[in-house]
């Protein structure tokens, strides 16, 4: 589904973030790219994602280079849940995590629905029409994570979804995140540490100084 060739990216400060990254990701696999602040797992998601362009390399999704692939398409195909959250603050719940369907057109009454179903699972639906800058970091973690799963993508892009969350509250995010996996959608996930207890198989892959240096599979 995903293949990295001989990827590199060197910033223009001559920053290297990453060196000779190859991997093959099949559809539906779930990965977690671990490792240390600066390893270069962020950047990585970002040229998967299509925010920022490699410097050798190239990374084809379904056959096809990324690069070739209009930014609006890559992105229903291909969602990101930010570190840093990237909402927009004056705006309300429901209109940050319904952008990508109102991009497309969805009506309002389906907008509604899908918005509600997602709150819900994220025990966050009494927030439906708080302004984002009413929430707290945690709150907004999830917001960011239902906003990247909102609209069925093909692969899920997550960058340290638990960064913000108690254990508890991670705790009882995993599961839902693993049942969309379990349906069939790509999950890579970039985080510091995983959870203690995981349900199903995953591949973890390794990075340090911009290598991978491991993979394995738990």
């Amino acid at each position: 589904m995903i293949e990295i060739r001989d990827l590199e990216k060197i910033y223009p400060n001559s920053t290297t973030a990453l060196t000779k990254i190859n991997l093959t990701i099949e559809k539906g696999e779930f990965v977690y790219v671990v490792g240390e602040s600066g390893a270069g797992k962020t950047t990585l998601l970002k040229i998967l994602h299509g925010e920022e362009c490699s410097t050798t390399g190239y990374i084809k999704y379904l056959g096809k280079d990324i690069r070739n692939i209009p930014s609006h398409t890559l992105k229903r195909k291909i969602s990101f849940s930010y570190q840093d959250f990237m909402l927009i603050e004056d705006r309300t719940v429901f209109e940050n995590i319904t952008l990508p369907l109102q991009f497309i057109g969805e009506s309002l009454r389906s907008l509604a629905s899908k918005s509600f179903t997602i709150l819900e699972a994220m025990k966050l639906k009494d927030k439906m029409y708080k302004l984002v800058k009413e929430l707290s970091g945690g709150e907004k973690q999830r917001i960011s994570i239902a906003r990247a799963i909102i609209a069925n993508p093909e692969v899920i892009l997550l960058d340290e979804p638990f960064g913000n969350l108690d254990k508890e509250t991670a705790g009882k995010m995993m599961p839902y995140i693993e049942a969309l996996n379990e349906k069939g959608t790509t999950i890579i996930m970039a985080t510091h540490h995983m959870l203690e207890e995981n349900s199903t198989p995953k591949r973890i892959i390794k990075l340090k100084k911009g290598r991978i240096i491991n993979k394995e599979y738990v």
